[in-house]
């Protein structure tokens, strides 16, 4: 979910289907790209807010941002592009193969890159980034990032479920 609405990636025909939330309208946004390719583009919150898409072609990861002007036209705008392959420690041809996307955290703006033979956690934000373990099959990645924890009785002043997240 971005502002109002909610989004969902068409992989199929490489689209996002928005649903606008308030006025209850259905609408189908092209994305920035033209190549398809399994697990390497992911719809995401932009930095600052708004609708973003991320692209990996080869090793490089494209951020795109979803812009409105004075006129209501909307368009795609590259906000940045990261050299993955000198940011992350691939180095032997046994690394370099298809770089995947293998899930995101949105509320940390983490996302978990696959290669062939390991997985790498990596801040967008700040770059950091962490090898968390060796992986030579592919499997998605849905990371818990907050939880709801139950309604603990009216004692203590809770009136309801708590939201605990991890930032």
């Amino acid at each position: 979910m971005v502002g109002g609405s909610l989004y969902w990636l068409l992989t199929e025909n490489l689209s996002i289907l928005e649903f606008d939330l308030e006025k209850q309208r259905l609408a189908v946004i092209s994305v920035p790209v033209k190549k398809y390719s399994h697990c390497r583009f992911s719809i995401m919150r932009a930095a600052g807010g708004g609708l973003g898409f991320l692209f990996l072609p080869d090793y490089d990861a494209q951020l795109w941002k979803r812009h409105t002007d004075c006129d209501g036209v909307a368009s795609w705008v590259l906000e940045r592009t990261i050299e993955l392959h000198k940011l992350l420690s691939m180095n032997s041809e046994e690394g370099r193969g298809p770089l995947m996307i293998a899930g995101f955290a949105e509320y940390n703006n983490v996302v978990f890159l696959w290669t062939v033979v390991d997985l790498f956690m990596v801040e967008l934000q700040s770059l950091k980034f962490k090898k968390l373990f060796e992986a030579d099959v592919l499997s998605c990645r849905h990371p818990f990032e907050s939880v709801y924890v139950a309604e603990r009785g009216t004692v203590g002043g809770h009136n309801g479920a708590e939201l605990l997240r991890n930032e």
